[in-house]
């Protein structure tokens, strides 16, 4: 069972001096999938391509990077994953079907994560879009 207050203990130097409890927020997350069709092909082959779209996406958003890592397919496509303090950006690549997968789930703010895939979207200039977004929230799974 999930406690929604933290309770200081008593530490080795005595009692705490704060015993109230905090009350604890639960994150409101924002989760956009996106399959992009009729890419350049260019965008799609080289991984490095993908980790300075992914930079790029990152900083005009206004996002937290910790760390961005790829792995290069042969001959061509790549994965390439953003680990960001609020949460991740994912491109999965598929030059052969000039397309790429998008991932980006954050429990900090909608409107970075929004500003994240416009640029996405502006990058890849898709000719085609099959998009969801969805809303998650801790406080919709039962406590018990």
């Amino acid at each position: 069972m999930l406690s929604n207050h933290i309770t200081k203990k008593a530490g080795k130097n005595g009692p705490s001096k704060a015993h109230k409890p905090m009350q604890m927020t639960r994150p409101d997350s924002i989760h956009i999938i996106a399959d992009f069709s009729n890419c350049q092909p260019e965008l799609l082959e080289q991984s490095h391509t993908g980790e300075m779209i992914l930079q790029k996406a990152i900083e005009t958003s206004g996002l937290s990077c910790v760390m961005i890592r790829s792995h290069q397919f042969k001959p061509s496509g790549y994965t390439a994953a953003a680990l960001l303090t609020e949460s991740h950006i994912t491109l999965h690549t598929w030059p052969e079907h000039l397309a790429v997968q998008i991932d980006i789930f954050t429990c900090g703010s909608h409107d970075k994560a929004r500003k994240a895939y416009e640029l996405l979207k502006k990058e890849f200039k898709p000719g085609q879009i099959a998009e969801k977004i969805i809303f998650r929230r801790l406080d919709s799974l039962a406590e018990t």
